[in-house]
């Protein structure tokens, strides 16, 4: 067997062992409903930052390892399935959701310690916050819900049902919307947050599979990734419409809008690459290949850089956004799966 045959063999082992986990759990009971200030964690050394991201603090989750690696700062080995990650308004913690398992993990930047172990539902894997920081909203892949968690104390405040396997999520500037994408479900659902309820569903194409969301900077549009037909979907969030599609590389996985401008950067999981597409033109404007099976992928604040973590390639690629060329590839991890990117001097 090949390298690469190897590596997506191991990939599909890893996937299968984390849904026989979760399995195992859901048949032995729900998980805690209370939070817990104690929690494992081996403090390991770092992987480097290079020089010219110095301006920037960079966390990658890595799903085969258990690890959250703060690069230049610091590797927290928390065990579980590490998948994605969000940062708390405020930029104080970072939540870490764990699809291994039924909690979500927040790390202290202050310390870089791990400070509260949050209760969820099965196989967590992104989150969006009320624009107030009040408010957790946590997709739980493994089952049919959105969880809604206090923030102030770490507890369940209830949950929401959503179409199978909830997966990306984001909030609207207003926090009087959450988008869902359900792949499994082939549905992208509209939330009211205050009602905690579905009160509508986009509709795409017959047979798409929403996996990825993000909003334009002015929150006018939303990006959807389609793991079928190979697009990234475009829509009016006033009309709840799609309004165009760019066809982009194979099963696309998640999505950024890239700030200053009316691109978005989406990870070809299937392609090993990222597509650029300029949403105002509704159209494909670069693909850079990266490394085998992209999956999270961030753009910098500034919109200077763009990243893609690459789950079988084991790196993380930097790209710059302007002339859309690699300038970095950063090794590190067994599986990276999110990557999150944020100013380190605000």
């Amino acid at each position: 067997m090949g390298v690469s045959k190897a590596r997506v063999a191991g990939a599909v082992v890893i996937c299968l062992l984390m849904l026989v986990g979760i399995v195992l759990m859901m048949r032995q009971g729900t998980s805690p409903r209370t939070s817990t200030t104690t929690a494992p964690e081996i403090a390991r050394a770092p992987y480097p930052l290079p020089a010219q991201l110095a301006a920037y603090h960079v966390a990658v989750t890595d799903l085969e390892s258990g690890d959250v690696a703060l690069l230049g700062q610091t590797t927290l080995a928390i065990g579980g399935g590490p998948h994605g990650l969000a940062l708390q308004p405020g930029g104080r913690y970072l939540w870490v959701t764990n699809s291994n398992g039924f909690n979500v993990w927040v790390i202290d930047l202050t310390t870089d310690r791990l400070a509260w172990t949050v209760p969820v539902g099965a196989g967590p894997v992104h989150i969006a916050f009320s624009p107030d920081g009040a408010t957790a909203f946590v997709t739980d892949f493994a089952g049919t819900e959105v969880t809604v968690v206090d923030v102030a104390t770490h507890r369940i405040r209830g949950t929401i049902p959503t179409p199978d396997g909830p997966h990306g999520i984001v909030m609207a500037p207003d926090g009087r919307a959450l988008y869902v994408a359900c792949p499994r479900g082939g549905a992208l659902v509209v939330i009211d947050p205050q009602a905690q309820r579905v009160v509508a569903t986009i509709h795409l194409q017959d047979g798409s599979e929403p996996f990825g969301v993000a909003l334009s900077p002015d929150g006018r549009q939303l990006y959807a990734s389609d793991l079928t037909f190979a697009k990234l979907w475009i829509i009016d969030v006033a009309s709840r419409k799609a309004i165009g599609a760019a066809q982009i590389g194979l099963r696309p996985a998640l999505v950024a809008a890239i700030p200053h401008s009316t691109r978005v950067v989406v990870a070809d999981n299937g392609s090993g690459a990222v597509s650029i597409v300029d949403a105002a033109q509704q159209r494909l404007v670069a693909t850079v290949p990266t490394g085998a099976g992209p999956h999270g992928v961030a753009a910098s604040p500034d919109g200077r850089y763009l990243f893609a973590a690459n789950t079988i390639g084991n790196t993380v690629t930097v790209i710059d956004a302007n002339s859309m060329q690699v300038v970095a590839q950063l090794h590190l991890g067994m599986y990276p799966n999110d990557v999150m990117v944020t100013m380190a001097h605000p």
